[in-house]
């Protein structure tokens, strides 16, 4: 196995301690977070979490940061924006991206098929495959 992604609700309850005790090899950790305050609360104890285990974060991601209105082409931002990037800058850890909110994101899991196979030309993808390499060269 190359990697292991493991997706664990937020906070810093049991699953993720029992995940970082059963793998004491973990090369880092990536937070994922939503802008809004409430969310960045659980992102900045999971932040904190991390670092008393000694993980390397390999950086926080925004997810949901905005939303580009189907009818007029602006930017709504649903969530608020720049919480991800503010948080990483306060913590000193990387920043590794934004990702928006894409209706072809929501219909193409619901048809069980990957996204990024699918949409490759999207700007979501483009974003996400600038995320996955920034991740890599941490990692390697």
């Amino acid at each position: 196995m190359d990697y292991l992604i493991i997706d664990s609700p937020p906070g810093t309850g049991d699953e993720p301690l029992s995940i970082c005790q059963l793998i004491p090899e973990l090369e880092g950790g990536i937070i994922v977070t939503t802008p809004q305050k409430v969310a960045l609360l659980d992102s900045r104890k999971c932040i904190n979490f991390l670092k008393n285990l000694n993980i390397p974060i390999l950086g926080i991601i925004e997810n949901m940061s905005v939303l580009k209105c189907p009818y007029c082409g602006k930017n709504i931002d649903l969530f608020k924006s720049g919480g991800g990037k503010k948080t990483a800058e306060e913590f000193k850890v990387p920043f590794l991206g934004k990702i928006p909110i894409d209706i072809d994101m929501v219909n193409s899991t619901d048809e069980g098929k990957p996204y990024i196979s699918q949409y490759k030309s999207s700007k979501t993808a483009q974003v996400f495959s600038k995320i996955v390499e920034l991740i890599l060269v941490k990692i390697k």
